[in-house]
């Protein structure tokens, strides 16, 4: 075994990403369809949105103050940006990312 691990590289309950870090700069997606998800508390930290499908409907609340009404971004583009709440009023989905910290 080679390398200089903080951790036991086998043999441990830590996983690759726990014991040498994220690589992206995206952790985790939460997909919001059809309802509303606050991202505040245990949703803290997500800095990213994606409109996954054309005629997604809905607004993004901004942490600074602010909405973004979804029919107006374009789809499978990547908006950094800091949501406190997405309300997708339709079945088509919106990506929400959590960034590394």
């Amino acid at each position: 075994m080679s390398g200089p691990y903080i951790m036991p590289a086998s043999g441990s309950n830590y996983n690759v990403f726990e014991r040498l870090g994220h690589p992206g700069r995206y952790t985790s997606v939460t997909t919001v369809s059809n309802t509303t998800v606050n991202f505040t508390g245990s949703n803290y930290g997500h800095g990213a949105v994606i409109v996954g499908e054309s005629s997604a409907t809905g607004t993004i609340t901004l942490s600074g103050g602010g909405s973004i009404n979804i029919a107006h971004l374009s789809v499978g583009t990547i908006y950094e940006l800091s949501p406190t709440k997405v309300v997708s009023s339709n079945a088509k989905a919106i990506y929400v990312l959590k960034r590394q910290q």
